[in-house]
């Protein structure tokens, strides 16, 4: 191979090398990027309105460390109240601040 051809295939290399670290990079952020709390909030009554009509929900937008795992995730806590059988019913959850994937619920009284 000649001279150039090398320098050509380096820096085609280069270029291809620096694409792909890119790419990682901007995946990599977008997945450890919290979601919105109030996304979140959102995609919690979509589910809860599935069994009955939602008359409140609220959310904290301050992250607090889950201890129901031993990794210990952060959280958003938030609060739903749904009419069952004619009586509002409260619950409060827990939702990954990353994934939006609830980890708990619990009715409180």
């Amino acid at each position: 191979m000649s001279n150039k051809q090398n320098s050509n295939l380096i820096g085609a290399l280069v270029l291809v090398s620096g694409m792909i670290i890119g790419a990682a990079g901007a995946i990599f952020y977008k997945e450890n990027r919290p979601m919105n709390a109030g996304k979140i909030l959102e995609n919690v009554k979509q589910i809860f309105a599935t069994e009955g009509e939602i008359i409140g929900s609220w959310i904290d937008y301050d992250a607090v460390e889950y201890t129901g795992f031993d990794s210990q995730p952060l959280v958003y806590v938030g609060g739903i109240t749904r009419m069952e059988k004619g009586k509002p019913v409260h619950y409060s959850f827990s939702a990954d601040i990353y994934t939006g994937e609830i980890l708990n619920t619990y009715t409180t009284h």
